[in-house]
């Protein structure tokens, strides 16, 4: 499971904000309760997101995808493949059984 950063991503605005103003990332973690380790990841994150999207590059999520819902045609297409294997079963079970 990827992780989640909750907390840190509420405040970018105001991480990045006080970064502008010349403030180490020591110093924005002391006002937040992060460490300057937690401070320079997000950023360092940060700053290569925005580098990707510059370049065109659309992230995606990570892990398995979503199982997509199916639309009604192709439900009705694999009902109608399904009937006609039952079909075939019982021809070929009633032609061994008229056979004995």
């Amino acid at each position: 499971m990827p992780r989640q950063y909750t907390k840190i991503e509420q405040l970018s605005d105001e991480i990045f904000r006080l970064k502008t103003e010349g403030k180490t990332h020591r110093q924005i973690g002391e006002i937040y309760g992060l460490t300057k380790e937690q401070i320079k990841g997000f950023i360092k994150r940060q700053r290569r997101k925005d580098r990707l999207r510059k370049a065109g590059y659309i992230p995606r999520p990570k892990g398995r995808p979503r199982k997509q819902a199916i639309d009604e045609r192709t439900s009705l297409q694999n009902e109608v493949i399904e009937l006609r294997m039952k079909v075939d079963v019982l021809r070929n079970f009633l032609c061994e059984v008229g056979r004995r």
